[in-house]
């Protein structure tokens, strides 16, 4: 079941992998970006699995398909369900509209790839 989505969800999981210590060493703000990351995801009075769908929402509204593919993949490690992300996209379309009920297809497809590759 190999398509143009899986094939930019894989070029986006490759090209994090591959850039991240060129990011690490060279872009001033990469690595305060990451610890500001890590502290703004983990867990508090919003577990991070809430705080990951969250930014999958934001995602969407915004129309960052990278960003959808990470927070996706976050929020399915961090335990969200497949009911869980439906709201999320509910919620997107009722900030972003029509435009984020297309891009929300792109978080569809995503589930299903994550779903397929973590067998």
């Amino acid at each position: 079941m190999e398509n143009l989505t899986y094939r930019k969800i894989e070029q986006s999981i490759n090209d994090r992998k591959k850039l991240h210590l060129q990011f690490l060493n060279n872009v001033k703000t990469y690595k305060p970006f990451l610890e500001l990351e890590e502290k703004a995801f983990s867990n508090g009075t919003l577990e991070k699995k809430t705080k990951e769908l969250m930014a999958l929402s934001i995602s969407i509204v915004t129309k960052c398909e990278p960003c959808m593919e990470w927070h996706l993949d976050q929020a399915l490690q961090a335990g969200a369900t497949d009911e869980e992300v439906y709201e999320t996209i509910d919620v997107a379309i009722e900030m972003g509209g029509g435009q984020a009920g297309a891009y929300a297809r792109f978080v569809l497809k995503a589930l299903d790839y994550f779903k397929n590759h973590r067998k």
